[in-house]
């Protein structure tokens, strides 16, 4: 009986710790994707890779394009072509699915490069808008809200982490 009564008061003692500790926890949670999709930012560094790469991705859509002109041409007239053209078409061909398949390569390494690039420095600037917020509200902790399963709104800060950002441009 004593070790039952002893248990009981440690386990009461404990979650009047834990209870203790709660109350003087302050928590706030941000909702990220949120955040990124709406900074300005955000939609600038995407203008920004639409240009740098445009005339690129253009260059591969010609590529296509004329790859599966001569494929057609292959298909429609092969039976009529001579054999020296062709072959000369399956070679043509298979140097522009060649040229298409390394430049189309080349094009997505660079784009996911630069668009890492540009995401880690709005992810930079984001995080030093709440450290900052933390700081000046005396948040203990700031939790991502998709690993909350329930928060009240008044402790979600995301918006005043896009209002930060965003005048940080």
């Amino acid at each position: 009986m004593n070790k039952l009564l002893t248990a009981a008061l440690t386990g009461a003692v404990a979650l009047g710790v834990a209870g203790a500790a709660e109350a003087d926890t302050k928590i706030a949670v941000i909702n990220l994707p949120q955040i990124i999709s709406e900074l300005p930012q955000t939609k600038a560094a995407d203008a920004r890779l639409q240009s740098q790469f445009s005339s690129r991705v253009k260059e591969v859509e010609r590529l296509l394009d004329q790859g599966k002109s001569l494929q057609d041409k292959l298909t429609r007239d092969g039976g009529t072509m001579s054999q020296a053209e062709y072959t000369k078409t399956q070679r043509k061909l298979a140097e522009v699915s060649s040229e298409y398949r390394l430049k189309g390569q080349a094009l997505e390494e660079d784009r996911r490069r630069a668009a890492n690039a540009e995401n880690q420095k709005i992810l930079d600037k984001v995080q030093t808008a709440i450290e900052k917020i933390a700081k000046a509200n005396h948040y203990d902790i700031v939790l991502s809200g998709t690993s909350v399963a329930y928060a009240v709104d008044g402790i979600n800060i995301s918006d005043q982490v896009i209002q930060m950002v965003s005048k940080d441009k």
